[in-house]
């Protein structure tokens, strides 16, 4: 169904193809992938997908930061609070400017230039206790 479908913002962590991710603590499950190494690069399709843009921004303020990085209110609520800690380049939402004559210039540069996509079709080819895990949780 459309409505299980889930976006998450990797805001620094570093997301992989094939990588578990527990939704109920916001965390990524470490040294447990969905596949093994081999069926897991045989069902990666890659694609060629050039693309950039720009956006300038002066605004200093968290509105203006989550909306560069097209974060959704509930992950802004949850970074604000401090249920999340930002790393890498994500840092740059908690970023305040030092002084009040200080001023500061936002330039946001995306760029694409390969899609990875991984297909799961065939669940026979997951072991017993990563479908556990998955059905169950890790607790």
């Amino acid at each position: 169904m459309a409505s299980d479908l889930m976006n998450v913002a990797a805001l620094g962590r570093p997301f992989t193809l094939g990588m578990l991710y527990d939704a109920r603590k916001d965390e990524l499950v470490p040294g447990l992938t969905l596949l093994d190494s081999r069926t897991l690069h045989a069902s990666i399709t890659e694609t060629s997908q050039h693309s950039s843009s720009f956006e300038m921004s002066s605004s200093d303020s968290t509105e203006s930061k989550s909306n560069m990085l097209d974060i959704e209110a509930s992950l802004k609520a949850s970074v604000l609070g401090g249920l999340i800690a930002v790393g890498g380049s994500a840092k740059y939402l908690n970023d305040q400017k030092k002084f009040k004559n200080q001023s500061r210039v936002t330039f946001q540069y995306k760029a694409t230039t390969n899609f990875k996509q991984l297909s799961v079709t065939d669940f026979e080819t997951l072991n017993t206790q990563k479908l556990e895990v998955i059905e169950k949780g890790l607790d």
